[in-house]
């Protein structure tokens, strides 16, 4: 039993490798035929069915082209055959979308010339001017001259008391302000001519104004107990000080020496 066993299994094997042999062996053959067939070189027949019978090109009438000075023959068919220049496909990139950006404004050529406007002038506007107002001053000693034995005698002297009367003769002078008063117009003036002038504050007394002392070293009291310096405007001698007189355009102002408390001059006394 076993030895058949043993058979038929050496003959299952045996008869599996004849087959895969077999198998094999077909395979080659094919292979080998398929290199024939490549190698092999066509045969005659097939070339002369597939050749084209060859005509005769009719000669194409020539045409002759000047050129320079010999003749050069051409024909249409040559023309005809001259191969045609091959025609590159062109790959179309896509293009980059830049972002659009405006340009800054270009600057005017150098050669260009500005267009220069001319500058308007304004005229200034001239403030309206005021008319001027004048004011006249006058120092006057014609007083002593009528009572000159009163006089302190080391006063008696033309220096002080000039012969023509006027100490300083009427002067004309441009009042500064809406609010001058006799008593700045009366520095003024002695300050302009070198006058000496002596005086009282405002602040320095109980009438709270101004006192003129001396004018032209002619004191209160150098001509008795009841003489001194007053003012006259416009013929009239105001009953306050001088300090405190605001002028006006065209006032005519004198200071007067007095020995009777300006009754002498014509004031109305007690």
């Amino acid at each position: 039993m076993k030895k058949l066993i043993f058979f038929l299994l050496l003959t299952f094997l045996l008869t599996g490798c004849g087959v895969q042999s077999v198998e094999q062996y077909e395979q080659m053959q094919e292979e080998e035929r398929s290199k024939e067939e490549i190698v092999q070189p066509i045969p005659s027949e097939t070339k002369e069915e597939t050749a084209e019978p060859i005509v005769e090109e009719e000669k194409a009438p020539k045409e002759q082209i000047e050129e320079g000075d010999g003749v050069v023959e051409t024909t249409k068919a040559e023309e005809k055959q001259a191969p045609k220049p091959t025609e590159q496909k062109v790959v179309e990139q896509p293009v980059e979308q830049k972002p659009i950006t405006q340009k800054p404004t270009e600057q005017k050529k150098a050669d260009e010339k500005p267009v220069q406007q001319k500058p308007v002038q304004q005229k200034p506007v001239q403030p309206v001017e005021k008319p001027k107002r004048y004011a006249t001053i006058s120092i006057q000693v014609h007083s002593l001259l009528k009572h000159w034995d009163m006089l302190h005698p080391s006063l008696q002297s033309e220096q002080y008391v000039p012969a023509s009367g006027f100490v300083l003769t009427p002067k004309k002078y441009e009042l500064l302000s809406d609010k001058e008063t006799v008593w700045q117009v009366l520095q003024r003036a002695v300050k302009e001519h070198g006058i000496h002038l002596e005086y009282e504050g405002a602040n320095e007394n109980v009438y709270n104004n101004v006192y003129i002392e001396g004018i032209n070293h002619l004191y209160e009291f150098s001509a008795g107990p009841l003489s001194g310096w007053m003012y006259r405007v416009n013929d009239n001698f105001p009953n306050y000080g001088s300090s405190q007189y605001v002028l006006k355009d065209g006032d005519n102002v004198e200071w007067h020496y007095t020995v009777d408390l300006g009754r002498d001059l014509g004031v109305d006394g007690p």
